[in-house]
């Protein structure tokens, strides 16, 4: 006879002990082969099996399905129970076979024998083939018992136990070789699924805290308290999930025989573990964390009662001189600075509770705008060297004053000034049970210098650098440079003529870039060698290495560094925003930018939404910051997005108005205004712009407007006149040359080799 291949699910049967049966009492030994397949053969044919042969006590049986070949197994052990006075084992697979004289032999045979060989008395196994075609087509249930490696078979086979009423509790012994067993019985007991549960309430808990301190005043150690629970839970979670289940008549230990017979499913089993409450459970998580980071255009400033917010507000000069105003200015400054040293506290900048110097609102409504929970008010009063400082906290919940003193010291002795300010700093992070570390603590004591006439003196230049005019910023230069004649060792103010240089040159073009540059890295490097700590001074140096020298990475370090040193040093915020959109790492910026306007709300940075696509959002939110602060730079802001997103007569009133405000022609706002005309058709009024920022940099190479004038005629179409603009920027070493992978007028040019070429030069990675 011709032999044939086929499929077939294959169930190998055997009498447990009857080789030994044998030896003792034949004739019984024979009896019960004999009961055996009268109760085996007929349930082979009732489930469409085909009855193949008998070998001593063993049978074999071929079905076409394997869920003809489980359902007979099952139904054989259930009568084998009560009419055979043995047990039986049964192994099943599905495989290749080969048909051929009434004899089968093959994959299928082999590997179903040597299951068999290895169950347990009374019980089941089966091959993954067979698993997988029941699965949805019965409610039996089969447990996973690790990869076992059988005689004679080439592979290891991934091997189940079937699992139900007068089934058996596997036996793993060392002889059945079977590999990944206990990673087998962490599933089959849901410790996975119950870890997994675990570890996402315990994030949901952690994320909701917050929410639930703002609704309920909870003690400032119920955070600490539920990590340490959530902690110490997690081993104890484990445990009960190894050892117990959840079944009909209760809680059941997983060893145990009622537990290989639960019918109930893996997550009825553990309670809350089923897949639905966990993906609820994560989804919530998802929108916790990632709606107001991602989705929200606003930062995230709600305050909760735990919330350590300050703003420290513009200190009133009661002295009989005016022009102590600087000295008053100086002190608020150097307590604002001296608490936003301390992480713990979220401290509001300087440019932000400006506003409310002359301010007929409550604290209440202050801290409602600013989302804080406390201000700092005081007045100092100077008279020679005699000051009296006059502080207190003011909560804006209930405007309740919760803290409050008087200092009166001769600051003959500058070491007294500081001690003010360090006990005033102190007192104010005790009241408010923030956490100082002792690197925050020799931060904040450090004393900038000896010399009382030299403090005198910088704080004089940085009272005329806050005026934010090129006078001032000259005048402030000429104090600075007289107090390190005075103290050789004053890093600050090297810091401050650092500053000045800078600002110059950036701000208002008075200054070559390269001639800024020098000077600013000459004095940087000088306050760093005096004090590698100093946060301003790498803030600073970021700014050189980014605008000036076009070093990207050490840029991003020195910013790092001095974010580091001072989480509140808004001027390093905003600057690495700036730096990140400019790499195009924009939901980076995105996410700097949130932290900015937690310490700064009233800060304008760069229009990072729109980067990151979100048109609308972007749009809305620029007019948002026109709204609350009509200032150039927002409006400047507001021009730039509607520039882009073709909103040309809108974009020109914009910058009309931002240029109307600072009350000269900065070429930024010019150029953008000039694209906005060339794009609106009317470009005789671009041209005219053109021509006027064309004199400017013919007159000097003081903040020049080459890249400017490459963005105007690129928006008027002239690629050609383009290129040969940003050359010319290149060879100014025109800081605005930071944006040129980034300015959207010039993403016509991206293309052209020339473009790339130039991205190269100027230092921008162009790998992707």
């Amino acid at each position: 006879m011709p032999s044939s291949r086929q499929l077939a699910a294959i169930m190998f049967t055997d009498i447990v002990g009857y080789t030994a049966l044998m030896g003792k009492d034949s004739a019984k030994a024979l009896e019960l082969v004999r009961i055996s397949k009268d109760i085996q053969k007929p349930l082979v044919e009732k489930h469409n099996g085909k009855w193949l042969k008998e070998m001593g006590d063993g049978a074999m049986a071929r079905f076409s399905t394997a869920l003809d070949a489980v359902n007979c197994s099952i139904e054989i052990q259930e009568v084998a129970r009560a009419k055979l006075d043995g047990k039986l084992r049964i192994g099943i697979h599905s495989g290749d076979i080969t048909i051929e004289d009434d004899d089968v032999y093959g994959d299928g045979v082999n590997v179903a024998s040597r299951l068999e060989s290895i169950a347990d008395p009374g019980g089941i196994y089966i091959s993954e083939s067979i698993e997988k075609a029941i699965q949805g087509q019965s409610d039996v249930q089969a447990k996973y018992l690790g990869e076992v490696k059988l005689k004679n078979v080439a592979y290891g086979v991934r091997t189940y136990a079937l699992q139900g009423v007068g089934l058996p509790v596997p036996e793993v012994k060392a002889e059945k070789q079977v590999s990944g067993h206990f990673i087998a019985e962490l599933k089959r007991r849901g410790v996975v699924r119950a870890g997994a549960t675990y570890v996402v309430l315990s994030l949901l808990l952690i994320l909701l805290a917050p929410y639930a301190s703002s609704l309920v005043e909870l003690p400032l150690w119920s955070t600490t308290a539920l990590f340490t629970v959530l902690i110490v839970g997690f081993p104890i979670a484990l445990y009960l999930a190894w050892n117990y289940e959840r079944s009909p008549e209760g809680f059941v230990r997983t060893s145990s025989k009622e537990s290989w017979q639960n019918p109930y499913k893996g997550s009825q089993k553990k309670p809350l573990t089923s897949n639905v409450i966990i993906a609820v459970m994560a989804l919530i998580i998802i929108v916790t964390y990632a709606y107001p980071r991602y989705f929200s255009t606003e930062a995230d400033t709600e305050v909760t009662v735990g919330d350590k917010s300050i703003a420290v507000m513009p200190f009133d000069n009661e002295s009989a001189d005016e022009e102590n105003e600087y000295f008053v200015n100086g002190m608020m400054e150097d307590i604002r600075n001296n608490l936003s040293k301390i992480a713990d506290l979220r401290v509001i900048s300087k440019t932000s509770t400006e506003k409310y110097r002359t301010t007929t609102l409550s604290s209440q409504e202050i801290g409602k705008e600013l989302s804080i929970n406390y201000l700092l008010e005081g007045t100092v009063q100077k008279r020679g060297n005699q000051v009296r400082i006059h502080a207190q906290l003011i909560s804006t919940e209930n405007d309740d004053h919760i803290w409050e003193d008087t200092y009166q010291r001769d600051i003959t002795d500058i070491k007294d000034y500081f001690i003010i300010q360090i006990e005033i700093a102190q007192a104010i992070a005790d009241e408010l049970q923030a956490v100082i570390t002792p690197e925050e603590i020799e931060l904040i004591s450090s004393i900038p210098t000896e010399n009382t006439e030299a403090y005198d003196l910088y704080l004089r230049g940085l009272f005329q650098s806050n005026s934010y005019t090129v006078e001032g910023y000259i005048q402030g230069l000429n104090f600075f440079q007289k107090a390190v004649e005075l103290d050789s060792n004053f890093a600050l103010a090297y810091s401050g003529i650092a500053l000045s240089f800078l600002w110059r040159s950036s701000v208002f073009g008075d200054l070559s870039p390269d001639e800024a540059s020098k000077n600013a890295m000459s004095n940087l490097n000088k306050a760093l060698d005096l004090n590698p700590r100093l946060s301003e001074a790498h803030g600073f140096l970021g700014f050189v290495k980014f605008y000036f020298q076009w070093d990207f990475k050490g840029a991003e370090e020195e910013i790092l560094k001095a974010t580091m040193l001072n989480p509140n040093n808004e001027t390093a915020l905003f600057l690495y925003i700036n730096f990140l959109n400019n790499m195009e790492r924009h939901q980076e910026a995105f996410d700097y930018e949130r932290k900015l306007m937690q310490i700064d709300p009233l800060a304008n940075p760069d229009p990072t939404l729109f980067f990151l696509g979100r048109i609308d959002e972007a749009i809305q939110l620029a007019k948002k910051r026109v709204n609350l602060i009509p200032n150039p730079r927002t409006y400047s802001n507001l021009g730039f997005v509607l520039l882009n997103t073709g909103s040309y007569q809108e974009a020109i009133n914009a910058q009309q108005k931002a240029l109307e405000l600072a009350g000269r022609r900065l070429p930024r706002m010019m150029a953008w205004l000039a694209a906005a005309y060339a794009k609106n058709g009317q470009e005789d009024k671009a041209n005219e712009l053109l021509d006027e920022l064309k004199e400017i940099r013919n007159k000097s190479l003081a903040g020049s407007p080459s890249f400017f004038v490459a963005v105007i005629y690129s928006a008027l179409d002239d690629k050609e006149s383009a290129f040969q603009w940003l050359e010319n920027a290149y060879e100014d070493h025109d800081m605005e040359m930071v944006w040129l992978k980034t300015e959207p007028q010039l993403y016509p040019l991206h293309d052209d080799s020339r473009f790339q070429d130039l991205l190269k030069r100027v230092g921008f990675d162009v790998s992707g």
